[in-house]
């Protein structure tokens, strides 16, 4: 997972990856009890400088709503931004790359006894997605597999056993010949992927699943949902079924890891637009690596947007 940038932050000092190391009568190891974010880091795009988290904020707000719905003490977000900033400088990331922060109880117990959070802050290179590097378009199938409800686990929680599940549907999808799948609810209606938000667009309007369809409050999905406001989309977070899926001119999965991700099919139903991704897809991922690169230190507009193919239907 460091493979790259060798340094990490670990339970309050600096350590090389190979001694960051979990105890094995730990409650996460015991009960996989683990909060995390993902932050994508993205270099500037005339380089020379150190790449820069974005939506950083976001995530860990996100986080220490996980740690309450967990009910872990908070071990110390506040200093996350300085962490962050001194992971990038003692691995000179200049590249883009990924940040994995997570607050992980350390200390042993039984199932009810009191977790002990302790950050961990590691990064990985990580450049596009073959999705977005190649050009591709994802062929979906809609799982059996279902997103755990609130009585089961808190969908809003970012913690490590809640991702069990969704990887055995994920599994089953790969076996079958998928790229992946999507997940549904207890009343079979569509959730999300794995580790992605769902979205669909049918005669210009842009819809994803409600938060109460036991999803993810995912941070790019967010970003998707006010960026299509502003630019006078019509957008719903709403009930989807799978002949929404099947009948959609476009979707795509996005999240942090991943990005962006066009889907050409669900169910070996080939989406009703003449070409994926489509023209929603295209500019909503245009402009996400214009807001990136601007974060990271470039001007609106300097750039023209490489990162994203169009028009592939491979």
């Amino acid at each position: 997972m460091t493979a790259g940038h060798p340094h990490v932050y670990f339970r309050g000092r600096w350590v090389t990856a190979e001694e960051a190391t979990v105890p094995i009568g730990s409650l996460a190891m015991r009960y996989g009890l683990s909060v995390f974010e993902g932050v994508r880091l993205y270099a500037p795009a005339a380089g020379g400088g150190h790449a820069r988290p974005f939506l950083l904020e976001e995530h860990l707000a996100r986080m220490a709503a996980s740690l309450r719905a967990m009910r872990f003490p908070d071990p110390g977000l506040a200093r996350l931004p300085d962490v962050v900033d001194e992971l990038i400088d003692r691995n000179d990331i200049r590249a883009d790359a990924y940040v994995r922060v997570a607050a992980t109880p350390f200390n042993p117990g039984q199932l009810g006894d009191p977790a002990v959070p302790e950050l961990t802050v590691t990064a990985t290179p990580m450049g596009r997605k073959q999705w977005l590097a190649r050009g591709r378009a994802m062929d979906l199938c809609i799982s059996s597999g279902q997103r755990g409800p609130a009585e089961v686990h808190p969908p809003a929680a970012k913690n490590i056993a809640n991702y069990a599940g969704p990887r055995l549907a994920w599994q089953e999808a790969r076996d079958a010949g998928y790229d992946g799948c999507v997940l549904t609810n207890r009343h079979g209606r569509l959730a999300e992927a794995p580790t992605a938000a769902l979205f669909l667009v049918r005669d210009g309007v842009l819809s994803t699943p409600a938060l109460d369809e036991d999803v993810l409050p995912g941070i790019t999905r967010a970003w998707v949902l006010r960026t299509a406001r502003v630019k006078g989309v019509p957008v719903q977070e709403t009930t989807l079924t799978r002949d929404d899926a099947r009948w959609a001119d476009e979707a795509f999965l996005c999240g942090t890891g991943l990005e962006f991700a066009p889907v050409r099919s669900f169910d070996r139903h080939v989406l009703a637009g003449e070409r994926q991704p489509g023209p929603m897809t295209r500019e909503l991922v245009a402009e996400y690596f214009v807001r990136v690169r601007e974060e990271a230190g470039v001007p609106a507009g300097a750039r023209a947007c490489p990162e994203v193919t169009r028009g592939s239907t491979a």
